[in-house]
């Protein structure tokens, strides 16, 4: 199966006449439904300043700062101010290195585990599609995930990675520990992230308009559905913090898609909009800070009325119920580390950093051009991905890749 096929099989979750006005984007579908082939649109964003050179280890790096951005006025912050955290620290050299395929020439990483030592990810013998894991590097002798269309989404430090494949049409969700795979409870379900206390969340039926965000308390427990506010029908869990608060999306049967949080104390609560825009999506949870993107809708397309948006990034500090807006516009997604560093990918593809003010351009892998970015360690020294690029001959290229930095 192709990479446009699987793109097609996800697009085929969507109904023709969603019951709200369509606020999936299409390109995010495709990369998060199973962080497949780029074809994300999104715009918008902060100019980058000056670009300065700096000495790398095993690969060029460049650094780039930009100007802080202006302060946000917080939305209708009730908790008492938060003490600012520590500097971010800036990475001072990056190396990028092919994982092994195992001879396969075409394989992608779809997930890595907050130690940086276990990724999961995919490759392509001939027609066939198999799912595969890394530990430190290694290639590893183990079951491909069972159904069509199979990825790991999340991995947890002691190895336990979950995700979905699909049966005919209809969703799965699967664990692996220990070189074991078993099918989550809940029949048609979707995994997408796991803490390292083994906690579970995604969404039971449907992705999108179909769907409830639930939670499995463990690999081999029964899922509880996530409870949603008073007018909201239906929604996705994506992320989950080591303290167990869970982010991600809900809807009305007429609205936009909304940012909201399930708290592990119990309380819940929508995640509020930056100034000047209309929605804002989580994409990552680390340390108390939600990132991902907020947008708005232009209503103009190349210069005509229509249906358009621009995208801005931002990160969400929880406590202090505050909003910063990003040096550079990522994504998505936009990881973000316990350190406070943040991947993700430039408007042109490219995978960097960002600490602070600071850009930090990743190496290169042979002079490819474009990138995915699917994992960051808690300690902002691992950042997995893999390369985009087309090649006339041989199509998409993707090729997994790690970098590690200091």
């Amino acid at each position: 199966m192709s990479e446009d096929d699987r793109a097609v099989r996800i697009l085929r979750t969507l109904p023709d006449e969603p019951p709200a006005p369509s606020t999936v984007d299409l390109a995010r579908t495709i990369t998060d439904g199973k962080r497949r082939r780029r074809t994300r649109q999104w715009s918008g964003g902060v100019a980058v300043a000056a670009v300065t050179a700096v000495a790398a280890t095993g690969g060029a790096l460049a650094l780039r700062e930009t100007p802080s951005p202006p302060p946000l006025i917080p939305p209708a912050a009730s908790k008492a101010p938060v003490a600012s955290k520590a500097a971010v620290p800036v990475p001072t050299g990056c190396a990028v290195a092919l994982l092994p395929t195992g001879g396969i020439k075409k394989a992608l990483i779809t997930a890595s585990d907050p130690s940086g030592r276990y990724q999961a990810g995919r490759i392509y013998p001939g027609d066939d599609v198999r799912t595969v894991f890394w530990k430190d590097g290694v290639l590893q002798s183990t079951p491909s995930m069972p159904g069509a269309d199979a990825s790991y989404d999340d991995i947890n430090s002691a190895g336990l990675a979950v995700g979905t494949s699909f049966e005919g049409e209809e969703q799965r969700a699967y664990a692996t520990d220990r070189g074991t795979v078993k099918q989550l409870a809940g029949g048609r379900a979707a995994a997408a992230a796991v803490n390292d206390k083994g906690v579970i969340v995604g969404t039971l039926g449907a992705p999108f308009f179909d769907g409830v965000p639930a939670r499995w308390a463990s690999a081999t427990a029964r899922p509880e559905k996530l409870p949603l506010p008073d007018g909201y029908i239906g929604g996705d869990a994506t992320v989950i913090d080591e303290d167990g608060t869970v982010a991600g999306r809900i809807y009305r049967k007429v609205g936009r898609l909304a940012g909201y949080l399930w708290r592990p104390d119990g309380t819940v609560s929508l995640l509020p909009v930056p100034p000047g825009n209309d929605f804002f999506w989580p994409e990552s949870i680390s340390d108390g800070w939600v990132y991902g993107r907020a947008g708005q809708d232009t209503g103009v397309k190349n210069g005509r009325a229509g249906s358009a948006r621009e995208f801005t990034s931002f990160k969400y500090d929880i406590a202090a119920n505050k909003y910063e807006r990003m040096p550079v516009n990522m994504g998505p997604p936009a990881l973000g580390a316990e350190n406070g560093r943040v991947l993700g990918v430039t408007e042109g593809y490219s995978p960097v950093i960002v600490a602070g003010s600071k850009i930090v351009d990743l190496p290169r892998y042979r002079n490819l051009k474009e990138y995915e970015v699917t994992g960051f360690s808690a300690d902002g020294k691992v950042a997995v991905g893999y390369t985009t690029d087309t090649d006339r001959t041989e199509g998409v290229v993707n090729r997994p890749l790690r970098w590690t930095c200091h």
